[in-house]
C-alpha cells in the first residue's frame, strides 16, 4: 500500500468517524404518509412536520405516497435505511388490518420501531336523512325489521369497513358493505341517499352533521369527542362491545438507533402537547393520544384488529 493511498483511507475513515460523532440530524427527514394530501393523517404528519423543523433545527418534509390501501408507504419506509431519516406516519388501516386481512401486506409491525402514538381518530356513525330512526337502538331495530336492503359504505380494509361488519355481527344484522376510495364520496353519498350509512373521520363527517345534513347516531371512543359534544358515544347507545375506533402512529423502520429514537419521541411528545397543536388537531377531529407506551399500545391494538378481521370475516373482495 502507497503512502497517499494509506493517508487517503485514514482521511476517509476519520471523515467518516467525525460524520457519525455529529448529533442528529445532519440532513433533511422525511415522514411519508400513506394517503394523499388534504385527510387527517396528512394534517398529523405536516403539523408535526412543522413543529420537527424548529425543534431538531433541520428540514422536515412531508411525502405522500398513497396506493394499496396504503401498504406501498408502509413497505417502501420498512426497506428504507434505519438511520432516522424515513418515517411513517401511519393510519390504522395499513397497520392494524392490512397485515390480517390482505396477503399484499408483506409486513408487520415487527418491522417497525414505534415513536408515538400521535392521535386517537374517533369514527362517527352517519345516516341518511330519510332514515325513520333518530337513535341507535331505533336504527337497529329498523335494520332488523329490513334485513339486506341497507347499505354502510367504507374504503376496503379501513377502519369504517371493520366498524360495519362488526356492528352486523354484535347486533345481528345484515346491511351490505359499498366499498369506497374517499371519505368526502361516502358523506356526500350518505347527504344524497345513495347509501344509508357511514362510519366517517370527524374531520369527514363533522361539516355534514353540523349543517343538518346527515343524522349522527354515535361516535367510538371511551368519551365524547370535543368536536362533537352532542353525539353519544357507542358504549352510551348502548353497544359495550363496540370498540373498533382509528389512530395515527409515527414509526421508523426496525434497527434505527435507540438514542434516535428517544429523540425523536422527546420532541413529538413536546409537539403534540403545545396548545396550539392540541387546538389545531381537535378541530379535524384528532384527540390526544390515549397511550404514552406506543410499544404496548400497537400490540394491543394489533391483536384486537386481527381478532376483528378474523371473526367479521371481512376480506379485500368486499
Amino acid at each position: 500500500m502507497t503512502r497517499l493511498v494509506a493517508l487517503t483511507l485514514a482521511l476517509l475513515a476519520a471523515l467518516s468517524a467525525a460524520a457519525r460523532s455529529q448529533p442528529y440530524p445532519t440532513r433533511p427527514v422525511e415522514i411519508v404518509v400513506p394517503y394523499g394530501a388534504g385527510g387527517s393523517t396528512d394534517l398529523v404528519a405536516r403539523t408535526l412536520a412543522q413543529q420537527l423543523q424548529t425543534r431538531l433545527k433541520q428540514s422536515v418534509v412531508v411525502i405522500n405516497k398513497p396506493g394499496g390501501a396504503g401498504t406501498i408507504a408502509v413497505m417502501s419506509v420498512m426497506r428504507a435505511q434505519p438511520d432516522g431519516y424515513t418515517l411513517l406516519l401511519g393510519f390504522t388501516t395499513e397497520l392494524g388490518v392490512m397485515p390480517h386481512m390482505s396477503k399484499a401486506a408483506k409486513y408487520s409491525m415487527a418491522d417497525f420501531t414505534p415513536i408515538a402514538v400521535t392521535g386517537d381518530v374517533p369514527l362517527v356513525m352517519i345516516g341518511a336523512k330519510r332514515l325513520h330512526s333518530t337513535t341507535l337502538q331505533e336504527l337497529l331495530a329498523e335494520i332488523r325489521a329490513a334485513p339486506g336492503r341497507f347499505t354502510y359504505g367504507g374504503g376496503l380494509g379501513s377502519p369504517s369497513h371493520i366498524s360495519g361488519a362488526w356492528l352486523n355481527r354484535v347486533a345481528g344484522l345484515n346491511v351490505v358493505h359499498v366499498p369506497y376510495k374517499g371519505g368526502a364520496q361516502a358523506v356526500t353519498d350518505v347527504i344524497g341517499g345513495h347509501i344509508d350509512m357511514f362510519y366517517g373521520g370527524l374531520a369527514a363527517a363533522k361539516g355534514a352533521i353540523d349543517a343538518g345534513a346527515v343524522k349522527a347516531f354515535a361516535q367510538t371512543g371511551a368519551a365524547r369527542s370535543t368536536a362533537l359534544p352532542r353525539v353519544p358515544t357507542f358504549v352510551e347507545a348502548g353497544l359495550p362491545d363496540f370498540d373498533v375506533g382509528s389512530w395515527n402512529v409515527l414509526l421508523a423502520p426496525k434497527g434505527t438507533p435507540a438514542e434516535v429514537v428517544d429523540l425523536l419521541r422527546k420532541e413529538v411528545t413536546a409537539s403534540l402537547a403545545t396548545p396550539s397543536v392540541r387546538d389545531l388537531l381537535k378541530t379535524q377531529g384528532v384527540e390526544p393520544p390515549r397511550s404514552n407506551d406506543p410499544a404496548k399500545f400497537l400490540a394491543d391494538e394489533e391483536k384486537k384488529f386481527e381478532r376483528l378481521v378474523r371473526e367479521t370475516g371481512v376480506t379485500m373482495e368486499q
